[in-house]
């Protein structure tokens, strides 16, 4: 549920003889703080909450500088635009960007690819489109990794056998490629990985116990049964899904429970048909979508929401459970609008009102 609220602003303009750079100063500080949108795409702002204060950093460095200057349980909040990320993450912050979809210009894109490493237990990553992969550090134990409603490339987590990546998950994200757990030569660890609500358009290798796989619509066409959409996944709960691909989908797993997903293929290897549903047309399963690649311009809301029901007792895909945000909005406070005074008053006083939506996720 949204709540909305409107805020009014006197703000008191230090040099009245250049109001409109002024005006400019304020609202990018206020934009910063309440939504972490930009007033120009070639101005990114990021700032910095520590022990209840903040700090602003600007431009293409300023998700670095922030991170820099950050310690463990500290809060990095991203507007639109541009960032440079550091050269790893390796502390426990919490970073939120305005959005991973491309609307309206209030996309967070990270321009390289993230890797995550020792030291960075209990990170979140929540709002971001990440232009290339997330990699979890091979040799390193990394635990308790939340990514909620951000855009990326693929998911690293191959690992040495003493190199823990439990605990982790991906929640309502958008994944272009694979997620990989580990090798056809040895396995990692990423024991109880959580993956809800978000669309994968490659393969998932080498989960090795207790995934929750749930909610989440898969892309992914195998070739053969040597590269399925799952490959070596063992004692794992795969309930649901919505599978778009052929009937190479499970291979070489173990124990897994799979339950009430939704099956193009009429004939999926090591599914029971009648605990899912299965031979459903392509063209018959979303509003808007087609062929086998991720998307934002597609429409995946089911057209028969309430005829594919999954074990929560609401529909399969990614409106089921506890839901899929409408285009990935981040969970912290968003402007809605936003009115600035042309001119001061007399007295110098600048009127400022913004309209600010709050969220319960």
């Amino acid at each position: 549920m949204y709540k909305q609220k409107t805020l009014k602003i006197i703000h008191q303009l230090p040099n009245k003889k250049s109001p409109m750079k002024n005006l400019i100063f304020f609202a990018t500080l206020v934009c910063s703080m309440l939504a972490f949108q930009t007033v120009t795409a070639q101005e990114p702002v990021a700032t910095l909450e520590h022990n209840g204060t903040s700090k602003v950093f600007y431009g293409l460095s300023a998700f670095a500088d922030a991170y820099n200057a950050s310690l463990n349980g500290d809060r990095i909040y991203l507007s639109a635009g541009y960032f440079d990320p550091p050269t790893s993450i390796e502390k426990g912050v919490k970073i939120t960007g305005a959005g991973h979809f491309p609307i309206e210009g209030k996309q967070t894109q990270i321009t390289k690819a993230l890797t995550i490493s020792k030291g960075a237990d209990s990170l979140r990553l929540e709002g971001l489109y990440i232009s290339g992969a997330l990699t979890y550090d091979y040799l390193s134990s990394i635990n308790y990794i939340k990514v909620i409603r951000c855009g990326f490339t693929q998911a690293n987590f191959n690992s040495t056998t003493t190199a823990s990546k439990d605990y982790c998950s991906f929640e309502e994200c958008f994944i272009s490629g694979a997620i990989y757990f580990g090798s056809a030569y040895g396995n990692g660890r990423g024991n109880n990985f959580l993956l809800r609500n978000s669309i994968v358009q490659g393969a998932v290798n080498y989960i090795p116990d207790n995934a929750l796989i749930e909610g989440n619509i898969f892309l992914f066409n195998a070739t053969n049964v040597y590269s399925s959409t799952f490959l070596d996944s063992n004692h794992s709960i795969i309930q649901n899904n919505v599978f778009l691909g052929n009937k190479y989908l499970f291979y070489n797993g173990a124990a897994n429970t799979i339950n009430k997903n939704l099956f193009v293929s009429s004939d999926p290897e090591e599914v029971n048909k009648t605990a899912n549903y299965t031979g459903i047309a392509q063209s018959d399963i979303f509003i808007n979508q087609t062929g086998n690649l991720i998307s934002y311009l597609q429409d995946y809301h089911l057209k028969k929401s309430g005829t594919y029901i999954g074990t929560n007792g609401t529909q399969v895909g990614l409106y089921g459970g506890l839901s899929f945000k409408e285009n990935g909005v981040p969970s912290n406070p968003s402007i809605v609008s936003k009115t600035v005074a042309t001119k001061t008053e007399p007295d110098g006083n600048l009127q400022i009102n913004i309209s600010v939506k709050a969220q319960d996720n």
